[in-house]
């Protein structure tokens, strides 16, 4: 028998208990009835004290369902009493979260377009300075920022069921790469010696040497202060957008909040 059952049960008989009791009172104080003043009796007794036991049973069943909170548990931050559709833990979305870092381990999160100023020199025939020949140019350049999603472990992820947001505490972003750009090279004005004539011309390892001093010069640029700060919160918007989907597909409840580590 269920326990609904037994229920139904034991109000049954305390209802025909308390009803034969009733009546049993009333002959000994008013002598006794006819069979159907008895029947009659009975059953009005029967009625109130139905009556009265569903009142009571409506008035704590409301209770209950007025104090269903929501309660702390050991290793869970907060959980629903009822076991509600929004009673995830931390360990529901770690594994879909942790496993980004498998599909992409870098995120690319913006690409900064830099410039630099410097000139070249050619020091001429003897090093003198009136054989020297000076160029002014302006070297163009990008810079790719990324954050390492491998660096996100289970201690970066927090859970807030009051709230339902699922903090995700990510790196700094930093420099990944560096490219200059010969073929938006600006040439501006040149500064010759008295005795120097011409223009510069550079050999094939004067070349290189140059372009490995503008990739070092654009580098010094895009690592200032301020564009990491700028690249900061290009990680920030697109660890949001590579998350959010992903925890969405275990709650739409929860909204991802970034944070850095």
């Amino acid at each position: 028998m269920s326990e609904n059952e037994l229920q139904k049960q034991e109000i049954k008989e305390f209802i025909e208990k308390t009803v034969d009791e009733s009546v049993d009172k009333a002959f000994k104080k008013y002598g006794k009835r006819s069979g159907f003043s008895l029947f009659s009796l009975r059953k009005l007794i029967s009625l109130f004290i139905l009556a009265a036991l569903i009142g009571t049973g409506v008035y704590w069943y409301n209770r209950y369902i007025a104090d269903d909170k929501v309660a702390s548990i050991e290793n869970h931050d907060l959980t629903l009493k009822n076991n509600g559709i929004f009673g995830f833990t931390v360990a529901d979305f770690e594994e879909v979260i942790l496993g980004e870092a498998t599909r992409q381990r870098l995120l690319i999160v913006e690409e900064q377009e830099v410039y630099v100023n410097t000139t070249i020199t050619d020091t001429g025939l003897f090093n003198l300075g009136v054989f020297n020949k000076k160029q002014a140019l302006t070297i163009h350049g990008t810079g790719q920022y990324t954050i390492d999603l491998t660096q996100i472990n289970v201690n970066d992820i927090s859970l807030d069921e009051g709230t339902y947001e699922l903090t995700i505490r990510i790196p700094h972003a930093v420099l990944h790469q560096t490219s200059f750009d010969p073929e938006k090279t600006e040439i501006g004005d040149s500064q010759n010696g008295w005795l120097a004539f011409g223009s510069i011309k550079l050999d094939m390892e004067q070349q290189k040497e140059f372009e490995t001093t503008a990739n070092e010069k654009l580098e010094e640029k895009l690592s200032e202060k301020e564009r990491l700060e700028e690249a900061d919160r290009f990680a920030k918007l697109s660890a949001y957008e590579t998350y959010q989907p992903i925890v969405k597909t275990i709650s739409p409840a929860y909204k991802v909040i970034i944070e850095f580590k």
